[in-house]
């Protein structure tokens, strides 16, 4: 696979407000996961402030962040979500159930659509490149970076690749009428990454690999198999896992679940980790991994 270089970084989680590749200070003992509210009025115009979910708000920051220095006309603006405006949904649905005469403001309908991230960031832009949102749960972040490495072979130039997820209070209602334990339902987050992306400019941080599958043997078997095709050696290799630890991997390795909780895209501020762990020198690789009930999502960050 061609390189895919990573020049630059932000995100906003439980950890805070990550601006800039390296990361200081992680937060090992949280209890909730909801994502740190940073003064969104430094990039985000205060009046469109006040009709955003947080999401958007989210998205926004960390999207408009990375386009400022230096100031960059983006090639493609590529987003993953795994389930969307859920605030504006809500608000939507509530509207229509709670109307006598059906007759509702649009507003909360045009922002719960799943594209509202990116198209919201080429507004405040003014960026007519390619634009695309990718929505496929567990595996959005890694399409939406499949999709930035195919775009980076048919010549685009620079991107801007992102993942953002929110959390309401109704997930939670909803996942314990489904029965889901208060142990998984307590890890629920949420957070926004986004990153600059370029094949054509060199840079010490690059992704090297991506691999999903939907349907996929063991992750230890999967995770060999990966890096043997990769000729990567086990002990230059740092695991980040998007929910528990896994036993028999043979790698040092963290769970980004217990540090950001759990939401669809946290594989984003996995890539946000990696590179902070990469540009540290600490490892040589990163294989971030995103695994659901079935499937499997495996991507490799090496430094040069």
């Amino acid at each position: 696979m061609q390189k895919l270089y990573i020049h630059q970084a932000v995100s906003i989680s439980a950890q805070g407000f990550w601006k800039g590749i390296h990361v200081l200070g992680l937060k090992e003992d949280l209890q909730e996961f909801n994502a740190f509210d940073p003064d969104y009025k430094t990039v985000i115009p205060v009046m469109a402030l006040r009709r955003m979910s947080k999401i958007t708000k989210m998205a926004l920051m960390c999207g408009l962040t990375v386009s400022q220095k230096p100031v960059l006309d983006w090639d493609a603006i590529i987003v993953a979500t795994g389930l969307g405006n859920l605030s504006d949904t809500e608000k939507f649905l509530n509207l229509i159930y709670g109307s006598a005469t059906g007759l509702n403001s649009p507003t909360a309908f045009t922002q719960s659509s799943h594209n509202t991230l990116s198209g919201q960031i080429a507004l405040q832009l003014k960026n007519h490149a390619y634009n695309m949102t990718h929505v496929q749960r567990s595996f959005s972040f890694e399409n939406a970076l499949k999709d930035a490495v195919l775009q980076s072979q048919f010549g685009v130039g620079n991107i801007l690749l992102g993942a953002a997820d929110e959390h309401i209070p109704l997930l939670n209602k909803l996942a314990r009428e489904v029965g889901y334990e208060e142990r998984e339902i307590s890890r629920y987050g949420e957070g926004a990454s986004f990153f600059h992306l370029s094949a054509d400019i060199p840079s010490e941080i690059f992704v090297k690999d991506i691999l999903i599958k939907t349907k996929a043997g063991s992750l230890p078997e999967e995770s060999d198999a990966f890096l043997l095709k990769n000729r990567i050696d086990k002990k230059s290799c740092l695991l980040l896992t998007t929910d528990d630890l896994i036993s028999t991997c043979g790698m040092d390795q963290r769970s980004v679940a217990e540090l950001v909780g759990m939401y669809m895209t946290n594989s984003g501020l996995a890539m946000h980790l990696g590179c902070s762990y990469l540009s540290e020198k600490a490892y040589q690789h990163v294989l971030i991994c995103a695994n659901s009930t079935t499937g499997l999502g495996l991507t490799l960050l090496s430094h040069e």
